[in-house]
């Protein structure tokens, strides 16, 4: 069997039905981990930025900084000319953006030239994400679900692969050898270039739900309650992300090294929830998907707070196997309440809500500098109770 023939086989397996573009979605997926590895690969930059072009860290932390919104909040307007573009080639230019801006970085020895191709690579992660989420569900005929918790896995192997490649690169040879990982971004334009037509066949998938796009209504109170329980979501992801290794540390004892295994626990778990939850709304709806995902957030994250080392590893994994549950589905949602805007509400639901959910945790941080790390939590638990309240009135009609 041929490695193309096993592809195949495993993709129909994960993304059933009829009409599905399976390596369309294969392609894409490929591209996510070179569009993601640009967002992980930047931070893990800091001490070669630090050591090698003399800057302080609050200065470092500041083109970090340039890179993250110029992907997130530059999404919604990267969404908004995809809506009236419908270009597929901006999926591959993105990704050039994203690759010559990266190892631009690595290149560059000013402050302000760094800071300019961090922000022309993260405006190319801007323009990548909002097309090719539309480009999976596409592709995705009936299983939009299952093909975004590939999809979505792809970009999980980006960021987890950015930072391993690119700071032993930098230990032993220089910052400069780090940017080789630039090399993956532009592997995947290439990979989207040779193998995705600009132009939707008619009769396909994409045509009909352009079609059907066109005539529907747009839904903006369904958007937004989406975009705000996507938002929360995020929130908690990012907070316990940020301070749940700090209260393993400090208040429970057990040391930063089983809180950061916890962590990396929560996120594998999350890359399982996310097909997972996919494929279970194919099936049965969003609504069903997402009400039980939020319902289950919010006592996973009081009872948190109160447990010792172990049971909270467990509770980590079991919130960021639910927490996927939420977020995707109600991207979807969004969407699905605005289908002439289907860009627009990708770039929102998607990058700004990641953008602002990243900016909380500046919020978690004064509070556990004011009252230790449990109070992290706690905010955390607040976030969880926004994303049910959210999440529920997003879907209070099947989907």
């Amino acid at each position: 069997m041929s490695a193309a023939t096993a592809v195949t086989s495993v993709l129909e397996r994960v993304i059933p039905g009829e009409g599905v573009h399976r390596g369309r979605v294969a392609r894409l997926t490929v591209a996510h981990a070179g569009a993601d590895l640009f967002q992980a690969a930047v931070p893990a930059l800091i001490p070669f930025f630090v050591a090698e072009r003399g800057m302080s860290y609050a200065d470092a932390g500041l083109l970090v900084l340039a890179g993250s919104l110029a992907s997130s909040v530059m999404q919604p307007l990267a969404g908004v000319i995809g809506d009236r573009v419908r270009a597929a080639w901006l999926q591959p230019l993105g990704l050039l953006l994203a690759g010559f801006g990266l190892l631009a970085a690595t290149m560059l020895s000013s402050f302000q030239a760094i800071a300019v191709a961090l922000l022309i690579g993260g405006f190319g992660v801007a323009v990548f994400h909002p097309e090719a989420f539309r480009a999976t569900r596409a592709a995705a005929a009936a299983s939009p679900g299952a093909a975004l918790g590939v999809f979505a896995l792809g970009g999980n192997i980006g960021f987890a692969v950015g930072p391993a490649l690119a700071v032993p690169l930098g230990a032993a040879y220089g910052i400069e050898a780090a940017g080789a990982v630039a090399v993956l971004p532009l592997l995947g334009a290439l990979v989207l270039g040779r193998g995705i037509s600009s132009d939707v066949p008619a009769g396909s998938a994409a045509a009909d739900a352009d079609a059907a796009g066109a005539v529907l209504p747009s839904d903006w109170r369904t958007f937004t309650f989406a975009t705000l329980g996507a938002t929360a979501a995020a929130g908690v992801l990012f907070g316990l992300m940020a301070f749940a290794p700090v209260w393993f540390d400090q208040t429970l004892g057990s040391g930063v090294g089983l809180g950061s295994a916890a962590v990396t626990a929560m996120l594998l778990a999350g890359a399982v929830g996310t097909y997972t939850a996919g494929a279970l709304g194919d099936r049965h709806g969003r609504r069903p998907v997402v009400l039980v995902s939020v319902l289950a957030l919010l006592p996973l994250s009081l009872v948190l707070p109160a447990t010792g080392p172990v049971l909270a590893v467990v509770l980590l994994i079991v919130i960021g196997f639910v927490l996927e549950g939420i977020f995707y589905p109600l991207v979807i949602v969004a969407q699905d309440g605005l289908p002439r805007h289907a860009g627009l509400a990708a770039g929102m639901a998607l990058g700004l809500s990641v953008g602002i959910a990243a900016g909380t945790t500046s919020l978690l941080g004064v509070l556990v500098d004011g009252h230790g790390p449990t109070a992290a939590l706690w905010g955390c638990a607040v976030l969880a109770g926004v994303a049910l309240v959210a999440g529920a009135l997003a879907v209070r009609r099947p989907h």
